[in-house]
């Protein structure tokens, strides 16, 4: 089965996500909370609608939003990512959280 979406399209997405939540609230935001943005989002709206659209087993759009965060986060814990020296992350009950990396 071939991918409905590419890493390419979506994490930059995901990463301007991260950034605007961050100027926002000023912490952490939890993967989960990426995900809903990422359905608000007008431009990672489009790229769920795009992957559901291509989907043979349909999953739901939070599914497919949490599975693009859950691949993004992935990617960064074994090193294979761009975005690995842009943010910090850490757990929060269990779920990994992120921000900006806070120049020093």
């Amino acid at each position: 089965m071939e991918p409905t979406w590419k890493h390419a399209d979506v994490f930059p997405v995901i990463a301007r996500i991260i950034e605007e939540a961050h100027r926002q609230n000023h912490d952490y935001i939890s993967a989960q909370e990426i995900a809903e943005n990422l359905l608000r989002d007008s431009e990672g709206q489009r790229l769920v609608d795009a992957a559901h659209t291509e989907q043979e087993e349909k999953q739901s759009l939070q599914w497919l939003a949490s599975n693009m965060v859950s691949w993004f986060s992935q990617r960064i814990t074994i090193g294979e990512s761009e975005w690995t020296s842009a943010f910090e992350r850490i757990k929060r009950n269990g779920v990994w959280a992120y921000r900006p990396r806070i120049s020093t």
